[in-house]
């Protein structure tokens, strides 16, 4: 056995020392403590959540045993994380869902639709937009004679 065989079986063997030093006092973090799993607890859960929105058969049994799992690594805090992976970044120039970011919104933009009254009443049609004003003349170094033709 070489010196970096010796030096390589002493780290391994520092570091599983370590793991169970740190495993039985509570301090090994999420990886000690079974959070390792919770990422596969979550992808299990999506699965059976996906097939019961979708009307196909999921086992209610599967089910109580992933939300048990979870629930007792959330007691422990042995999830690392409950963000979400797959959510959109916010656009640039926006500092998250429905902002503008400070700047106004773009020619035309209106509101969230508003609701219709309730009891059922049909909303009125919209007032018909005003009359539009004819655009000004052309400033004078457009015309031939340098006169308002207008």
């Amino acid at each position: 056995m070489g010196f970096l065989d010796k030096a390589k079986a002493a780290a391994t063997d520092l570091a599983a020392k370590a793991d169970t030093a740190l495993g039985s006092t509570g301090l090994g973090g999420p990886k000690a403590s079974g959070g390792g799993d919770a990422d596969r607890y979550f992808h299990d859960l999506g699965v059976l959540t996906y097939l019961e929105a979708n009307g196909r058969p999921a086992d209610p049994e599967e089910h109580l045993r992933v939300m048990t799992a979870l629930q007792e690594m959330d007691a422990r805090d042995a999830i690392p994380s409950f963000a979400l992976h797959t959510s959109p970044a916010p656009s640039p120039g926006t500092s998250g869902a429905g902002s503008q970011g400070g700047f106004p919104p773009p020619p035309g933009a209106t509101g969230p639709p508003v609701p219709p009254p309730p009891g059922g009443a049909a909303p009125q049609s919209p007032a018909p937009p005003a009359a539009a004003t004819p655009p000004p003349p052309p400033p004078s170094w457009m015309t031939k004679d340098g006169k308002d033709n207008g």
